[in-house]
């Protein structure tokens, strides 16, 4: 295994990477100027102390060495100031002349460390630690390709073994400094390149950790919405299936109620006829009884042929409940309907002493059976009236809408209870103490056969019947 793995980089995110190292470049150089800033104002404080204790009139050195500390602090203060002014706040701003600037500066340190240890350290018996000191800061502290290292270290190695080679005398003595000097130079190097790699290795890894983050979010985030999708999609086949349900429940409770409409049509069918006529017989010999009798028996003649006549009523309507009743249909407006039917609604209204109110608003015509829907018509509104106080208003109205046109009937009785709306159109169900329980039943015999349906809405403060006729 490799001590250095390379991530799989693309060219632009080496790029980046590049951009990366050299603004760590830049701005660790500034700190750097800092410091030699700082530390040269105290070797400053320590020439004048050196010049005070007369140390100057002794050595020429000593004057030497306050002028490198100057040169020193003048280079490193127009550093600062160009640094500062071409400062950048993001990798993504670094341009060569950044990356200038940096280079010149660590060749500066290199070469003037190298001035000071091949030149001055042998005047002042100085060992050769300016040159060790900046060499391996320069190497801990900055990124360079190792060309580069290999420029800058060249250059302030000749530079170090010329100045050398010009201060010292004995041969031998310059030997073992050129030996030095060059296993100086060829560490400083080598851990210059292994630290470059280093930090080239550790941006590739957090270069190739944030990619696969970012390419892992992505995935979870189309994936989220995928779901998100597939849920809202789930929601709706769920609220489909429910309204199916529903609706198929609805449906199985009208054919239930048709079923029980049907068998009981098919006995009204079968047993009406075969009543009727006995009845009307007896009728007929009543009338002629009732002629030949006294006027003490006439009164309970009467009442005999009222009561034969409200059975036969009973009967008549138990037969429109069949739905093998042939319907006439044809082509009529439901306004036109309400008109014509309006001067019975009003009498029933006046003999009630109720109110009644008509709002017809335009309606296509339908094809109906007319004396039927008169019939519905006339149903519901004396159900309506009957279910008021005198005072009480019933309302008529009609409307249509995209494909069905509708009728209301609207009372403000008392309303009807939330478990007998169930039981509304059940033949012989009734809340009535008079009632017979046929008129809803005649009703939705009535609306099934002119295809239509009813809707109820009930409150104590009235019920509305809304019966709906497709267009």
């Amino acid at each position: 295994m490799e001590l250095f793995q390379s991530q799989p980089i693309i060219e632009g995110q080496e790029n980046d990477l590049n951009r990366i190292i050299n603004w760590d470049n830049f701005n660790m150089s500034r700190k750097i100027s800092v410091v030699f800033f700082l530390a040269n104002v105290v070797f400053l404080f320590v020439d004048y102390n050196n010049k005070v204790k007369g140390l100057w009139a002794l050595h020429e050195a000593y004057c030497h060495v306050f002028y490198t500390h100057v040169v020193l602090g003048l280079v490193t203060l127009i550093y600062l100031f160009i640094s500062y002014q071409v400062k950048v706040d993001s990798a993504s701003e670094i341009t060569n002349l950044h990356k200038a600037c940096v280079i010149t500066f660590a060749l500066f340190v290199l070469n003037y460390s190298a001035v000071i240890s091949g030149w001055m350290s042998q005047e002042i018996n100085r060992p050769n630690n300016v040159y060790i000191i900046a060499c391996f800061t320069i190497a801990l502290t900055l990124n360079f390709r190792s060309k580069i290292m290999a420029f800058l270290y060249g250059v302030s190695g000749v530079t170090f073994m010329i100045l050398l080679t010009a201060s010292l005398d004995d041969p031998y003595m310059s030997f073992g400094h050129y030996t030095d000097a060059f296993l100086l130079v060829v560490i400083s190097y080598f851990l210059s390149t292994i630290l470059y790699r280093y930090k080239q290795q550790n941006l590739r890894h957090n270069y190739y950790l944030e990619d696969l983050v970012g390419k892992r979010t992505e995935e979870l985030q189309r994936a989220n919405e995928l779901l998100t999708e597939r849920t809202v999609e789930l929601q709706d086949i769920n609220d489909l299936l429910t309204k199916e349900i529903v609706k198929r429940k609805q449906t199985e409770i009208e054919m239930v109620r048709l079923d029980k409409l049907k068998l009981i049509g098919e006995m009204a069918a079968s047993i009406s006829h075969e009543v009727r006529n006995p009845m009307t017989i007896v009728k007929g010999f009543l009338q002629l009884l009732k002629n030949k009798q006294g006027s003490r028996d006439k009164e309970y003649f009467d009442i005999m042929i009222e009561e034969l006549d409200r059975a036969n009523s009973i009967l008549s309507e138990f037969l429109s409940i069949s739905k093998n009743k042939p319907s006439i249909l044809e082509w009529h407006n439901i306004n036109d309907i309400v008109k014509s039917t309006l001067p019975l609604m009003q009498a029933d209204a006046q003999n009630n002493d109720k109110l009644l109110a008509v709002e017809l608003n335009s309606v296509p015509d339908l094809k109906i059976d007319i004396q039927e829907i008169r019939q519905l018509l006339l149903n519901l509104v004396r159900n309506g009236f009957e279910a008021m106080s005198r005072g009480g208003q019933l309302r008529i109205k009609t409307f249509s809408t995209n494909s069905e046109v509708a009728l209301v009937v609207e009372d403000e009785g008392i309303g009807i209870e939330q478990n007998m709306l169930d039981k509304l159109g059940t033949p012989f169900f009734t809340t009535k103490e008079q009632g017979t329980g046929l008129g809803l039943a005649v009703c939705y015999g009535i609306v099934t056969r002119n295809n239509g349906r009813i809707s109820v809405q009930t409150s104590p403060k009235g019920t509305t019947f809304n019966v709906y006729f497709k267009i």
